[in-house]
């Protein structure tokens, strides 16, 4: 069996000769130490640990979609930080001795108002060139014998409101302007079926989509799963109508935070994988499975802080939740987020090992 093949049997609880393997990604700083510890250096993750699914190679876009990707520039710079205009606008503080994963400090939002608005959706669209990766040509004539999963990240609905408005922004607009924000999502779902038809008209097959909405924290959902309701759900009806009739076997939701609240939702209009489930937040893979069976399948789960501990802690966070959710299908096991650089390389390999002892049995 291939990764293909094994990828789209695990996650929709079919037969694999072994459950698919994967992971999030590990960050610059991350993967420069693991080169000072025994990587080779510039090898391929997915190569290397064998792995079966990557949502960021193995992707005809970026997450960010048709949203703009504009050149970065720096307003500012002194020793110790640079305040920089990012790819959507936005202007940010980045301390120079604290690397990513560490945030920086946002000073202003890309938008702010209607008429920001107006002037930024002129910048959407799904017909730029270099908006679908690679040969689309060879990858649709080598389709039925590809053997990777291929997919596609289809857009946002509030991930995409809060990015452009910051949380607190977002958080008024669903009451002061709820027209505005209506406008907003009809764009955003005319852009993603655009999209989509894009990738289908070129002949790929597709094995899964991810739809990425980030709007949860620790304590639970940034917007009332009533007004997500409300005013995101006929976003997802409509695209996920598209995607059941392209037949795409795997349909995929990122979003950080406790989304306990939230996942009745997206199950009911036809998601089925949630991804990363962040422990920090409460979330964990036992729990949601004994809730809703094999309504549900993961990637992630299992908490990036204890790859930094002893073998002992890694034991602690990781045997019990293979134990218990590896065996019945649905479940990639994997960490909760980017691979932070306080992960030493022997103890992520001890992991990995760990998961693909327990996976061959």
């Amino acid at each position: 069996m291939n990764r293909r093949e094994r990828f789209i049997e695990t996650m929709t609880f079919g037969s694999p000769d072994r459950p698919a393997c994967g992971d999030y990604f590990a960050y610059d700083t991350t993967r420069q130490r693991w080169e000072r510890e025994g990587l080779p250096p510039n090898a391929d993750l997915n190569e290397y640990f064998g792995m079966d699914f990557d949502p960021f190679r193995w992707s005809l876009t970026g997450h960010a979609t048709f949203l703009p990707n504009l050149p970065p520039e720096v307003l500012e710079e002194t020793a110790d930080y640079r305040i920089v205009r990012q790819k959507l606008g936005e202007v940010v503080k980045i301390l120079k001795n604290v690397p990513p994963p560490a945030m920086p400090q946002w000073i202003s939002y890309p938008l702010s108002s209607r008429a920001d608005w107006n002037t930024f959706k002129q910048q959407l669209h799904t017909d730029g060139p270099n908006l679908l990766r690679g040969d689309l040509d060879a990858l649709a004539t080598q389709s039925p014998q590809r053997d990777y999963p291929l997919g596609l990240w289809l857009g946002s609905t509030y991930g995409y409101i809060r990015d452009l408005f910051g949380v607190e922004g977002a958080s008024y607009l669903f009451y002061d302007d709820a027209a505005l924000v209506e406008e907003m999502i009809e764009t955003f779902t005319h852009l993603s079926v655009q999209l989509l038809d894009r990738a289908l008209q070129t002949g790929i097959q597709l094995d899964w989509v991810m739809f990425w909405e980030d709007l949860a924290y620790k304590n639970g959902p940034l917007l009332s799963p009533e007004l997500y309701k409300r005013w995101c759900m006929p976003f997802y009806q409509t695209v996920m109508e598209k995607v059941q009739a392209a037949d795409i076997p795997v349909v995929m939701l990122d979003s950080d935070g406790d989304i306990r609240e939230m996942i009745p939702l997206w199950l009911d209009c036809g998601i089925t994988v949630m991804h990363p489930m962040e422990v920090a937040s409460g979330m964990d893979v036992r729990d949601e499975r004994r809730k809703h069976g094999r309504r549900i399948a993961f990637f992630g789960g299992i908490d990036k802080r204890a790859l930094a501990g002893s073998r002992d802690d890694i034991d602690r966070e990781v045997v019990p939740k293979l134990e218990a959710c590896l065996a019945d299908g649905g479940w990639i096991p994997a960490c909760d987020h980017g691979i932070p650089p306080d992960v030493p390389f022997d103890n992520y390999r001890y992991y990995r090992e760990l998961v693909d002892r327990y996976s061959r049995r």
